[in-house]
């Protein structure tokens, strides 16, 4: 930082604009726009059930995007579901996504809907949470039933700390102490109050969605999605990829191939 600022934004921007000149060539928009709307068309034809019917956490957005509320208030958990929001929420100038996107945050997704759905009481609330974060805050299931807020939960149960995985393949490491012991998080909703459902098949997502979207008053939607799912970055750079191939190797050795090549056959090929 060369200089400092601090002042209000308005004088501010009305003393600056002045010193500013206007440009005329969009040509850079244009084409990052064009190069965005390409990537878009390109990830809308991945999206899709997975193997064997199983349902990539993506698939799972997407459907949700499809049929939630053109003005839905989403809330994320901080990892793949917040990966997920922001890249398969369609947005239309009404919804609004909330995640911490800071390193490292856990279960901020329910608590943050709670606060939108008291603020906004009017407006569908939808949570999309992961099986490590709603583990840790079934307290607040209770709150929301006691406050009668109809929050639709979707809880990402790949029985892992998904994010954390990812991060220790992409740095050459062996998952370690990352697997969870999930209970049925909908037979734990329907014990607290809520609507509960489980859904495990790609066949069955799109009608459970919709159920559990109409339901009147809070309601959670179980699904197992594909625990082998990584979040790609839009370009891949040396140190993941040969993290990943180290992660390989090691797996190997380890007599953990099927992990190595349920990885591939669900992201690569």
């Amino acid at each position: 930082m060369t200089k400092g600022v601090v002042g209000d934004v308005k004088a501010t921007l009305e003393a600056l604009l002045p010193k500013l000149n206007e440009r005329s060539d969009s040509s850079f928009r244009t084409a990052y726009l064009g190069r965005y709307a390409k990537y878009k068309e390109a990830e809308k034809e991945k999206i899709v059930a997975g193997r064997d019917g199983s349902i990539p956490g993506s698939y799972l957005t997407r459907v949700i995007s499809q049929h939630a509320a053109k003005d839905a208030l989403f809330t994320a958990d901080d990892g793949t579901p917040a990966a997920w929001a922001y890249r398969h929420i369609e947005a239309n100038g009404q919804r609004r996504i909330f995640a911490s996107l800071l390193h490292g945050t856990m279960a901020n997704g329910m608590p943050s809907s709670i606060g939108l759905q008291k603020s906004q009481p009017d407006r569908q609330v939808v949570c999309l949470a992961g099986d490590g974060g709603i583990s840790m805050l079934f307290g607040d299931l209770m709150t929301i039933v006691q406050q009668e807020l109809p929050i639709k939960i979707a809880v990402f149960d790949n029985g892992k700390l998904g994010f954390v995985e990812i991060e220790q393949k992409a740095e050459g490491m062996l998952d370690t102490f990352t697997k969870l012991k999930n209970p049925n998080f909908a037979e734990v909703a329907r014990a607290m109050g809520l609507w509960g459902r489980t859904v495990c098949k790609a066949d069955q997502l799109e009608g459970a969605v919709k159920l559990w979207l109409s339901q009147p008053g809070p309601a959670l939607l179980h699904v197992h999605v594909n625990p082998m799912q990584l979040v790609m970055p839009p370009f891949m750079t040396v140190e993941p990829a040969v993290g990943m191939a180290l992660y390989s190797a090691r797996a190997v050795l380890h007599g953990r191939g099927d992990d190595v090549w349920e990885m591939v056959k669900e992201n690569f090929l």
